[in-house]
């Protein structure tokens, strides 16, 4: 097994993603045991009026995690390719931003925590300091982001 896929393992058995699954808020598709590297697939509960199914499936690419941010694109977990674009989250505030099927042809998330976006977007940084990956951060963060995008007016408890 290799190191980062030995490091996201662990970080899956922690409490800032066990909380999330706990919640209901993500879980990852799967065993970890059975996960396809470097290729997981985690669903994130959205708000039905931003996705009716009330979940979004998104499929990461951990190449080199923590230390380089994970990339991840909406996806069809029934099909077991890219989500249909047509059947992206919709909504208001930066939804749309972040899940714009025209930005990167749709391979990605327009995101400050991930690494296709991070590319030439550096006064994010700044801007977006909590969502800004760091090599110290875990896969909750990013899935943190991705939950607080699809569920507008959602408070933590």
């Amino acid at each position: 097994m290799k190191p980062d896929e030995c490091i996201l393992k662990s970080h899956l058995e922690e409490a800032p993603f066990l909380a999330g699954v706990d919640a209901g808020k993500w879980a990852l598709c799967g065993e970890a045991e059975a996960i396809v590297w470097p290729m997981p697939i985690f669903w994130i509960r959205a708000d039905q009026a931003v996705l009716p199914a009330g979940r979004i499936f998104l499929r990461f690419n951990m190449e080199n995690y923590p230390q380089i941010a994970p990339t991840a694109c909406p996806w069809n977990a029934e099909k077991n390719i890219r989500l249909e674009f047509a059947l992206w989250p919709k909504g208001p505030g930066n939804i749309a931003a972040v899940f714009n099927p025209n930005w990167n042809g749709g391979t990605a998330l327009y995101a400050p925590c991930d690494r296709m976006a991070m590319a030439g977007h550096d006064a994010w940084q700044a801007k977006f300091p909590e969502w800004w990956w760091q090599s110290h951060f875990t896969i909750a963060k990013y899935l943190e982001f991705i939950h607080k995008c699809t569920n507008p007016g959602y408070e933590k408890n």
